[in-house]
């Protein structure tokens, strides 16, 4: 029977699937194209799908049920579950570069939304009820019910695409509708359920007033600053102050979380290794940053930016995908000991992102702010982005060496 371990694996196995498709869709822009890719939209439809659903949403969903499902016959139903959305996630691998969004793609789309709606009742149904009164659960429950409804989104897109086309106004707020709820509500609860989870696990007493008042203004902050997705569909006054009010609500939020577990998350802190302490810091920063781009946003002057330049959302996206999310499970797996994080894989990671991120942002000022042309500057995109591949085929190779060494160990014992 395959370990929770080797769940999460398997998910880095769609990290580097990730990886590989974005190294050959940015090699594609440049004069050393292979002509690999036949279209280049249907990549980006598989790259963005394996990394959401394949390293994503397998991750997380490993580690939540390794923190919230303890018995073991439980266990093995949530196998079941795993198996489902791995035959739904190799259907759209290798659907997504055929065909991009047809018949087929859209079945097994929509058969791992499916799935995922079952992953989310087995984990209401069966987490022990000496868990259901911890505040990391109930974290985890809002986490998954923004998941569910993140995937209003792809279910409007065919009743959209049958009647107003893709070329409507609507099809895209159904693109960002899926894509705010996943990255802002979704991934960020998962992320402060788990963490506030392994506080609790070494009684640390969590501040109840202010982690109440936390939830209360998220969930205001989350569904308000949807608004700010929309600002390139419309600029009426009223959607930048619904947009504006949800960052005030989420800032002022956060500020009640760190207010309700700063003094448990520095004795957590302080009990970390010295590369784990190096990893939250670069989190917390990278999240800061990424909240301060969104908050941003709404004013109109960056909104106009983000929306007559798509390099910025991109350099966004991958902000806050590659620079806290991906970054995140990274740390956690390491923590668990599920992977081995060397200083050299975990810099190479670093420096990967960094250039990107510059370069991405860099392109955009070209545009924007008339800076000063950088010649080869896609060949140099292609290359740094090759280098997340090296960096987790090197993750890898040195967790199955560890974990190789260990069941030789135990023979001989």
């Amino acid at each position: 029977m395959m370990t929770l371990k080797q769940h999460f694996i398997n998910s880095l196995y769609y990290f580097l699937i990730t990886a590989v498709l974005g190294f050959f869709l940015r090699l594609e822009s440049t004069a050393f194209s292979f002509d690999i890719i036949s279209n280049y939209k249907y990549v980006v439809h598989a790259h963005s799908h394996i990394a959401l659903l394949g390293w994503v949403y397998l991750g997380l969903s490993s580690f939540i049920v390794h923190f919230f499902i303890k018995k073991t016959k439980i266990r093995q139903y949530y196998i079941k579950i795993f198996w489902a959305a791995q035959a739904c996630l190799i259907g759209m691998l290798i659907a997504f570069p055929i065909q991009g969004y047809t018949l087929v793609s859209i079945l097994f789309s929509t058969l791992f939304l499916i799935v995922s709606y079952i992953y989310f009742g087995f984990i209401i149904r069966h987490t022990p009820s000496k868990f259901k009164s911890r505040k990391s659960y109930l974290l985890i429950k809002h986490a998954l019910f923004y998941m569910v409804l993140s995937s209003v989104g792809p279910w409007a897109l065919g009743a959209i695409m049958t009647t107003l086309g893709k070329t409507s106004v609507w099809y895209k707020l159904a693109i960002y509708f899926y894509l705010h709820f996943q990255y802002n509500a979704w991934f960020v609860l998962a992320m402060i359920g788990i963490l506030v989870f392994i506080l609790e696990k070494y009684k640390f007493k969590i501040e109840t007033k202010s982690f109440s008042k936390f939830v209360y203004l998220f969930h205001i902050g989350i569904i308000s600053t949807f608004f700010l997705s929309t600002l390139w569909a419309t600029s009426h006054w009223s959607v930048y102050l619904l947009g504006n009010l949800g960052s005030l609500f989420l800032w002022i939020g956060l500020f009640y979380l760190w207010k309700s577990i700063q003094n448990p998350f520095k004795a957590f802190y302080s009990s970390l290794a010295k590369q784990s302490k190096f990893i939250l810091k670069f989190l917390i920063s990278g999240f800061i940053l990424k909240l301060i781009m969104q908050t941003l946003s709404g004013i109109s002057f960056f909104a106009e930016m983000a929306t007559a330049n798509l390099d910025v959302v991109i350099g966004y996206l991958h902000w806050f995908f590659l620079g806290v999310v991906s970054l995140f499970l990274l740390f956690l797996a390491s923590h668990l000991k599920w992977i081995k994080l060397s200083n050299f894989s975990l810099s190479l990671y670093l420096i990967a992102f960094i250039a990107t991120e510059f370069l991405i942002f860099y392109r955009a000022g070209m545009v924007i702010y008339r800076w000063s042309y950088l010649s080869n500057l896609n060949i140099y995109l292609a290359m740094a982005s090759f280098i997340f591949s090296v960096a987790i085929i090197i993750i890898l190779i040195q967790s199955f060496l560890i974990r190789k060494n260990q069941n030789q160990m135990i023979k001989k014992n």
